[in-house]
Order: C-alpha cells, then sequence, then structure tokens
C-alpha cells in the first residue's frame, strides 16, 4: 500500500473535478492506497477558497474532500525534517519554497509519495514524487 501527499497543485485539480486524477485516485483508494494532505496544504487550499469568487462551494467541497481524506500534522518531527531538508538544499545550492520544504519534511518523515507538477521536489534526495497531471503514454 502507497500513501499518497497531495501537493496544492494536484489538490486543487482534484477539487476541481480533473478526470487525470479523479480517475486515478478512486482507482488507487480501491487498490487501499491512502491519500491526505499536510496542513501546509490545507492552509493554501483555505487560502485559495476564502479569496475566490465561489467561496462557499469551494469551502463546501473542501470540506468534502477531508471527510475522505487524511491530514498529516506539521508536528515537531516534522519541523525537524523541514530543517535538515532546508539545510540539505542550501549546501547542494538548490534551495526551495519554505512551504514546500515543509510539504517535503512531511512526505520524507512519513515515506509518502508526492503527487505533484513541481519540479523542484525532483530536487530533494530520499522523496518520492509522482505527477498524475502529466500527460501518460
Amino acid at each position: 500500500m502507497t500513501g499518497y501527499l497531495l501537493d496544492t497543485n494536484h489538490a486543487s485539480r482534484f477539487l476541481s473535478g480533473d478526470p487525470r486524477l479523479t480517475d486515478r485516485i478512486r482507482a488507487a483508494r480501491a487498490g487501499e492506497h491512502s491519500f491526505g494532505i499536510s496542513m501546509t496544504v490545507l492552509g493554501e487550499l483555505y487560502y485559495a477558497a476564502y479569496a475566490s469568487q465561489r467561496r462557499d462551494e469551494n469551502l463546501g467541497n473542501l470540506a468534502a474532500f477531508l471527510e475522505s481524506s487524511l491530514l498529516w500534522e506539521f508536528d515537531r518531527l516534522a519541523a525537524e525534517e523541514f530543517g535538515r531538508i532546508q539545510a540539505e538544499q542550501k549546501r547542494r545550492g538548490r534551495p526551495i519554497p519554505p512551504s514546500d520544504a515543509q510539504i517535503a519534511a512531511v512526505a520524507r518523515l512519513r515515506t509518502l509519495t508526492i503527487l505533484s507538477s513541481d519540479a523542484h521536489f525532483a530536487s530533494v534526495e530520499n522523496l518520492a514524487v509522482e505527477d498524475w497531471l502529466e500527460a501518460r503514454p
């Protein structure tokens, strides 16, 4: 069983009903794979909902999503992993945005695969990343 952490770009596309994600996630859930988001992604999704023209609809979609998805905390261990990732990236001369380093920390700490279209996650060592929005062969 694989655990998948949706980055904001994948979570928002899932919430908007993108069939590239809804169909694959539905099929993977039937195979007992787990899906969720981190607290960092949740904050970004709340921001997007509150800043949107369809606030109530988007907040309702987010609430429904949360009922069927896991929510991984950014706790003390994740904060330590965040610091480790930021230091690694600085040494390699490849810094990533702090919010993405938080997402990466949660995923790496819990051995989750990140679903994201953001290329910079690939520069984080020991982190599994897949882009389900990318065209499939």
